[in-house]
């Protein structure tokens, strides 16, 4: 029985000196190894890790929400009710001159808006104000539209706080590029507001322009009230 004792505590003994060996080694090996390798093989270990279970996890995008015309939206600090879209062979009170010799057309979108900012600001927008009522798209078309005050036809400049405003966006067109019946897809901004810095300190800015909402409607002619 002492003998098996005895026996036990060598073995014992010598495992524990053999496990001091190997962390020894293991600490003398880690010491000679640039930091740089450390975290760049620690980041392997986690990629390797992650891989294992699936890999990175994304955040999903929340799609833009599918308005209808008469819908309002709000984005940019605007509140924006689009009436409808037409088609024109004259002027009327929008800022285009269609050529009826070659066949142009005026397409016409007819919008509310409210400016809900707290001061006054471009309608059409521009390098500072990115976010504006001119950044309103129709599918198939990538010029800016011009705007006119729908009420007598006038260069739409500024908008007010808090005070509506129809607007109408012109653009012009080929005499095939649009036909009354036809469904348009149109875009409406989004865009995230900051005050401006050094050289343009105090200025109100709307930058990153993106997709805030869209909307499909027919080319008809507009009864808006």
């Amino acid at each position: 029985m002492g003998e098996e004792k005895a026996s036990g505590a060598a073995a014992a003994r010598a495992n524990a000196s053999a496990r001091a060996k190997v962390l020894g080694w293991a600490r003398r090996t880690v010491d000679l190894v640039p930091t740089g390798w450390l975290i760049t093989g620690a980041g392997a270990v986690l990629l390797a890790t992650t891989a294992a279970f699936g890999g990175l996890a994304t955040v999903p995008v929340a799609p833009a929400p599918e308005l209808a015309a008469g819908e309002v939206y709000t984005g940019s600090d605007l509140e924006v009710t689009v009436l409808g879209v037409e088609l024109r062979d004259d002027q009327g009170n929008s800022a285009i001159y269609p050529d009826p010799d070659s066949g142009e057309k005026v397409l016409v979108v007819t919008v509310d808006v409210t400016n809900r900012f707290e001061k006054p600001r471009s309608a059409s927008g521009g390098e500072f104000d990115e976010g504006s009522v001119g950044a309103i798209r129709v599918g198939g078309l990538e010029d800016d539209p011009l705007l006119s005050y729908a009420e007598d036809g006038g260069t739409a400049t500024t908008l007010q706080p808090d005070v509506p405003v129809r607007l109408l966006l012109a653009w012009r067109v080929g005499t095939d590029d649009f036909h009354d019946g036809d469904a348009v897809t149109l875009t409406l901004p989004a865009s995230t507001h900051r005050v401006g810095d050094s050289l343009l300190r105090g200025t109100d800015l709307w930058e990153d322009p993106h997709v805030g909402a869209t909307m499909t409607t027919t080319v008809e002619q507009v009864s808006a009230p």
